[in-house]
């Protein structure tokens, strides 16, 4: 009788594309109920934060929630 199927045990790792460094982007939302504005992404925290500043002085909105994206990529360990 042969086999059906054949399982094996693979190792994964996930960090940026190969020979790529990491490219993390900023963005700030405000966390107001019925507001849905959010800042333009950004490699740093200095233009998100500078929206958030601007769109609390103009609405008196006051909570904000900062999200930092990093695009990812999981592979397969190579065999030693």
């Amino acid at each position: 009788m042969s086999p059906r199927s054949v399982m094996r045990f693979v190792e994964w790792t996930i960090g940026a594309l190969c020979g790529e460094l990491p490219q993390t982007v900023i963005v700030v939302r405000c966390l107001e109920p019925a507001c849905t504005a959010t800042s333009e992404p950004s490699p740093s925290h200095i233009g998100p934060d500078r929206w958030a500043l601007k769109h609390a002085g103009r609405t008196g909105h006051t909570a904000y929630e900062e999200v930092a994206r990093c695009r990812l990529v999981a592979t397969p360990k190579e065999a030693r």
